[in-house]
């Protein structure tokens, strides 16, 4: 079993290669960071919500949207991403009958994050 350190490392890699992506397409850093202090953990999972600095989430051109909270598995690290418009409680539960319904996020070699699952 993997620890919430390790899976807030993996997090935080997704996080700065989305900041990177956007700063290399739209010539901007919107400086998308972890809410860690809304971190849950549901037992054989983590769940990490992530968005731009509360800050600057008053300006809505910076705020970003699509950016589903992501649930991280404690046993293997594998990461899925997470609807906006479901709670999250319900996700979870569905998530346990089926996960091959939600997004798989996986880095590849150079660093990147895709969907494996598409």
């Amino acid at each position: 079993m993997y620890t919430i350190e390790q899976a807030q490392a993996k997090m935080q890699k997704y996080v700065d290669n989305y900041n990177q992506i956007w700063e290399l397409n739209h010539d901007r850093n919107p400086g998308i960071i972890i809410y860690e202090n809304h971190t849950e953990d549901y037992g054989f999972c983590w769940v990490f919500y992530w968005q731009v600095k509360p800050e600057d989430a008053k300006n809505s051109y910076k705020v970003i949207i699509g950016n589903g909270p992501m649930l991280i598995e404690k046993e293997t690290l594998n990461m899925y991403m997470l609807g906006t418009g479901q709670l999250i409680p319900e996700q979870i539960d569905e998530f346990k009958n089926d996960k091959d319904i939600f997004l798989q996020i996986e880095e590849d070699e150079w660093g990147n994050f895709d969907a494996i699952n598409r």
